[in-house]
């Protein structure tokens, strides 16, 4: 009997234990592939355009790409911490992030109005389908961003029912707090001091 414990234990996969410096080495890898990724300055035709609109368009095309380099910033800074996965695109569940030993499921966007009424709807049906083939986990769709400065730093957390499950909506510094805990502050600092250094 001691000799089958034995090599249960010698094949027990233990997992590391959280590093917070080993994880900024990594973020700041993440990030720098990130912003330095290549982006194309494409602008759509318009038979109306002028040069102040051409320069206008690209300025806003720079506006959206920047966006979603910052949603695929926080994508990974939130899927590298502790216990949670970066499921990147293509997951079979469709979601962003999940943590096992957590028991959570994300959908994360870095605004309130990044989704519109329509792309919402899908999101709330995808969380509430993985709730419904994984009752135990909390299902939380998640922004990073309020409207305001205000809204952002207040935060807040509140219980849907969609399709019959209940699913969580996380704002704020209340969603960055619940997932990041005692080290909130200090990694959006780092997040911040990183994005700058290669912009």
């Amino acid at each position: 009997m001691d000799e089958i414990i034995n090599i249960f234990k010698n094949n027990l996969v233990i997992k590391d234990e959280f590093n917070l410096e080993k994880y900024y080495e990594k973020m700041d890898k993440i990030i720098k592939d990130i912003i330095i990724r290549s982006e194309k300055n494409n602008i759509t035709y318009d038979i109306l355009d002028t040069e102040k609109t051409k320069k206008n368009k690209l300025l806003a095309l720079k506006e959206k790409q920047r966006l979603m380099k910052i949603g695929n910033i926080w994508q990974s800074a939130i899927g590298n911490y502790k216990d949670f996965i970066d499921l990147g695109t293509g997951h079979s569940s469709e979601l962003d992030i999940l943590s096992h030993t957590k028991k959570i499921a994300i959908e994360l966007k870095n605004r309130t109005n990044t989704d519109n009424a329509l792309s919402k709807k899908y999101n709330f049906l995808k969380l509430s389908k993985f709730k419904k083939n994984n009752p135990d986990y909390r299902c939380i769709y998640a922004n990073i961003n309020a409207k305001t400065k205000e809204k952002t730093l207040e935060g807040y957390n509140k219980k849907i029912i969609y399709n019959e499950v209940e699913i969580e909506h996380q704002v704020g510094y209340k969603f960055l707090s619940f997932i990041f805990e005692e080290n909130t502050k200090e990694i959006i600092d780092f997040i911040k001091k990183t994005i700058d250094k290669y912009t």
